[in-house]
């Protein structure tokens, strides 16, 4: 019978989360090298951390993560926390490793006096919506919506005309 444990990662963790965040960049077709153990420990530890990561242990062995950070939801004038990443290497699934990690981070929201959890999940992840309609999770059929680094510099220069 296989072990699973959920515990909050620490710096040392850094290189096997970069590895695990870039296997989920290579499945979605992105860039599978831009995650490095120096960013992921500077970025995730320390005094201004930028994120919040639980890792998933299968028999001893780190096989998945969630990665989020803390956010505010208007729609209530309340905490909330935003799912950046749920993943969990193709040979862990189906031992309930992404559901224990979804309780865990539930546990940790709540500690945070926070009221809501929202993440985004792809269209075309027909497994990952399923389990996530299995949780009890709404799908509002929202769009997510992005401005990449050459987008956010040409709309910083606008002088605000426009107000």
């Amino acid at each position: 019978m296989s072990t699973v444990r959920i515990r909050a990662a620490a710096r040392r963790d850094a290189a096997r989360i970069a590895e695990m965040a870039n296997a989920l960049n290579r499945y979605h077709g992105m860039d599978d090298r831009v995650f490095t153990a120096e960013a992921v420990a500077r970025d995730g530890f320390g005094r201004r951390a930028a994120f919040h990561c639980l890792l998933a242990l299968l028999d001893g062995e780190t096989v998945g993560y969630a990665m989020y950070h803390e956010c505010y939801n208007s729609d209530v004038a309340r905490r909330g926390v935003w799912l950046v990443d749920l993943y969990v290497e193709e040979r862990a699934r189906s031992h309930g490793i992404g559901r224990r990690l979804m309780a865990a981070l539930a546990r940790d929201t709540l500690a945070r006096d926070a009221v809501s959890l929202w993440w985004g999940v792809s269209d075309k992840n027909s497994s990952a919506r399923r389990m996530y309609a299995g949780l009890g999770a709404h799908d509002y059929d929202y769009r997510l919506l992005e401005f990449e680094r050459e987008d956010l510099e040409r709309l910083a220069r606008e002088d605000g005309a426009a107000d």
